[in-house]
């Protein structure tokens, strides 16, 4: 009887030995990629007014890409204003002291790493208080720059008069999407928009690179829409392929075509009835499917395909038949 009490024992004890093991080597992974995050607006914000002169040097030192404006008087233009004051508020019962789904940036810098090793970034938050939509993520630096105010809740009072399409990626949910779309621009080369298959398959470039850095990342996160939007693509995937043959579209240099199916809108313009069920970039959408029909087909890795220009030759060899 004590043998097998002892033998119970030691199978507990080994199995919480490797339980522990396993979870510690999974919580630690992320740890010896490195990312660091650093939380100006928590850092600024706190230094106390009468002190601020004695201050106000360490955070230079420590932040100088935020103090290149030498017209501003950074106490009370910045420290002391009222509406930033009320903005933070609103970002630190939001973001408090942990970044909403830093896990997955977390996960998706280690991925990063292992494609380029040489390379690296770290995370600078910030508050801004214009609510330029445009710029919600920056890279500079090797450091993404991201501008809290502007990840909120589309439902928040300071969006209220932006667009419905707008509001919408002004979430959380959006964040890890937001900063490697906006890093990918750091490793595809300048672009040669000759016409729109070229500018269709750039800036797909950019959605491509996301999905490699972000595991299982739903396409409605890198393409800020709903999932009914993206439903709608696979759906009619075909449709929309042969309607951009029938018109050829793919290789008219028309500038209009990029307005119509590739910049930022509430849905894409094919000018008919149905358009409003459509995402506002379908043509980019398109690009990231002949992209990874490409990867798919030929002996070509992540890089390469990234580094490739000639956007004939990724459609001639994707073999892309929706």
């Amino acid at each position: 009887m004590k043998k097998k009490i002892l033998l119970f024992f030691c199978v507990v004890t080994a199995i919480i030995i490797v339980v522990a093991f396993l979870f510690n080597t999974k919580r630690n992974f992320s740890k010896k990629c490195g990312l660091s995050v650093y939380r100006f607006e928590q850092d600024f914000f706190s230094i106390n007014s009468d002190s601020f002169d004695v201050h106000f040097i360490k955070i230079q030192e420590k932040y100088p890409n935020f103090f290149n404006d030498t017209t501003l008087d950074f106490k009370h233009d910045v420290l002391l204003n009222d509406t930033l004051n009320m903005i933070l508020d609103s970002v630190q019962s939001v973001f408090q002291d942990r970044l909403p789904n830093i896990e997955k940036i977390e996960k998706g810098f280690c991925n990063y790493k292992k494609y380029f090793p040489l390379d690296s970034f770290s995370i600078y938050t910030y508050i801004e208080g214009t609510f330029d939509y445009r710029y919600p993520v920056v890279f500079a630096d090797q450091k993404i720059f991201i501008s809290l105010d502007l990840f909120l809740g589309e439902n928040h009072t300071f969006y209220n008069a932006f667009p419905e399409y707008i509001k919408l990626s002004h979430d959380t949910t959006y964040l890890p999407s937001t900063c490697f779309v906006t890093l990918a621009g750091r490793h595809t080369p300048p672009p040669r928009l000759n016409n729109f298959l070229s500018s269709m398959l750039y800036y797909a470039k950019a959605y491509f690179f996301a999905q490699h850095m972000l595991d299982d990342v739903p396409a409605s996160h890198l393409f800020k829409c709903s999932e009914e939007k993206i439903t709608w693509c696979k759906n009619n995937e075909k449709v929309i392929w042969e309607y951009m043959i029938e018109n050829d579209y793919l290789f008219s240099s028309s500038p209009e075509l990029v307005e119509r199916f590739i910049s930022l809108a509430p849905f894409s313009k094919f000018g008919l009835d149905i358009d409003r069920n459509s995402p506002g970039s379908v043509g980019v959408w398109l690009g990231l499917q002949i992209l990874n029909s490409y990867a798919n087909q030929n002996d070509v890795s992540f890089i390469d395909v990234l580094n490739e220009t000639d956007y004939t030759k990724i459609l001639n060899k994707s073999g892309y038949k929706p």
